[in-house]
């Protein structure tokens, strides 16, 4: 009898308190977002039901941190507690009532805040408070979302520096060899002679007075075995051919004007005729054109200029003022300041000047692209490619869809690499263009493949994609 009468009383007890609860409700379909420049928050809340005496007051807290922000508090009260609270001026009007009746019931909330910068990773928590007849009891806060990724902003890594061109063996040599040009600077080649002999041209160097090839002066040798290795690499490319070979024979502006002319002339037709023997070359002559430069004014007006010399500008303005045939020149030089400045230039220009002949090598390479662009490096030396050639028009689209990158014209950088899509080197671009479109998926796709080549620079754009997926939007 006992034991019936406990089990009697406790189930009358378990439902006392639950018809006590004020209550019962759930909340879902949470969303934190950034749109535009505010933070939209939304959720459903279900009321299952609500006693008529009581008053739930829910609060909703976005907080980083010690950063926090209250939003608007949703009110939902009983039919009894809010006849209750308009007569006491409580809170009579604000939020929902719910009579019995109206039970289930799902409220919507929604709200949009400014944008704040420590709400690039927020979370949200809803606190409650239930107000009755005689009692007030607030509930400790729910977490409806955590850690939640708003604003994350991508920075795209990539080599922003162009890419090189693919060059030949010889466009590499070239561009080593400052007496091998293109044939596109054969029309500038008196210019390379007389302003830029010293990166253009090579120089043969004779014993003074004469005009014999002597293997035993320093760098003669040398230069000739460096000519020799660029008629090889000629001879051994398919695509190019030896074009045009300039000698230009030197004397120093000293003794007669017809005496230097002859030993200048025996100069170059000594140079081409060593080369015609002794290397292995086309046996023509018609592909070298000769120049006899006389009396090597030019060099010496350049060695003037270029130095701090006593009477610098004097002998500048004798040697402009008369021409290679006007003798006189050479006696106004010997009698400026009674012949200091001249022995001057006898102990330290002339020397260089007594003994030269120059040399320039043109070379053709048959291009599939009329238009040609120059290469140069960092002495100055050029060289000349196609880029739309076939070795070369992956760098050349690469390069122009870089360019785009730069400014942020992604849709104009993928136009450019249209072709690409099964070039190692443009993988990572191209993945980069979709994934700041917002493709995360073709992105991925590229990004994998350019992680898979080798690109440094993928792993880091694949990171910026993982996060950018955690964004809800």
């Amino acid at each position: 009898m006992k034991r019936s009468l406990i089990i009697i009383l406790s189930l009358f007890f378990a439902a006392d308190l639950w018809a006590a609860a004020p209550g019962t409700w759930t909340v879902e379909n949470t969303k934190v977002r950034k749109v535009n420049e505010e933070v939209e928050v939304s959720f459903d809340v279900n009321i299952e039901k609500l006693r008529p005496n009581y008053r739930v007051v829910m609060t909703p807290v976005l907080y980083n941190g010690a950063d926090r922000l209250a939003l608007e508090q949703i009110v939902v009260t009983g039919n009894r507690r809010s006849l209750y609270d308009t007569r006491n001026r409580a809170t009579g009007g604000k939020g929902y009532v719910l009579k019995r009746k109206d039970t289930p019931a799902k409220v919507g909330y929604k709200a949009l805040v400014p944008y704040q910068s420590w709400m690039n990773t927020v979370s949200l928590s809803l606190g409650e408070t239930v107000v009755g007849c005689c009692s007030e009891d607030t509930k400790p806060a729910r977490t409806l979302a955590a850690d939640k990724l708003l604003y994350y902003e991508i920075v795209p890594a990539y080599n922003s520096e162009p890419l090189e061109y693919r060059l030949t063996e010889l466009e590499k040599y070239s561009l080593e060899n400052p007496f091998l040009h293109p044939v596109e600077d054969y029309p500038n080649r008196y210019d390379i002679l007389f302003n830029e002999r010293d990166k253009g041209t090579a120089v043969i160097r004779f014993t003074v007075g004469s005009h014999v090839i002597d293997m035993d002066i320093p760098g003669n040798k040398e230069l000739l075995g460096a000519v020799g290795k660029a008629f090889q690499l000629i001879h051994e490319d398919p695509n190019a051919s030896l074009k045009r070979i300039m000698i230009a024979g030197y004397a120093s502006p000293e003794g007669t004007l017809a005496g230097n002319t002859a030993l200048a002339q025996r100069r170059a037709e000594s140079f081409r005729d060593y080369l015609l023997k002794n290397l292995d070359m086309p046996r023509d002559e018609s592909l070298f054109e000769l120049y006899n430069g006389r009396e090597d004014w030019d060099g010496l007006r350049k060695m003037v200029a270029e130095s701090d010399m006593e009477y610098r500008q004097e002998v500048l303005d004798i040697i402009d003022a008369y021409t290679i045939e006007q003798e006189e020149r050479k006696t106004k030089l010997k009698q400026l300041a009674d012949g200091k400045p001249y022995a001057y230039m006898l102990k330290n220009f002339y020397p260089a000047l007594r003994n030269a002949g120059y040399l320039q090598v043109y070379y053709d390479i048959d291009r599939t692209a009329s238009v040609a662009t120059a290469v140069t490096d960092e002495h100055g030396r050029t060289t000349w490619i196609d880029p739309d050639s076939p070795e070369n028009i992956g760098v050349t689209r690469i390069n122009r869809a870089m360019r785009h990158m730069v400014e942020g014209d992604y849709e104009a950088a993928l136009k450019e690499l249209e072709g690409q899509q099964e070039n190692p080197a443009a993988f990572n671009y191209i993945g980069v263009c979709y994934m700041m479109k917002g493709d995360y998926d073709t992105a991925e796709k590229f990004l994998r493949k350019a992680e898979a080549a080798g690109d440094p620079y993928a792993s880091v754009n694949l990171e910026h994609i993982g996060q950018a997926k955690r964004i809800e939007f």
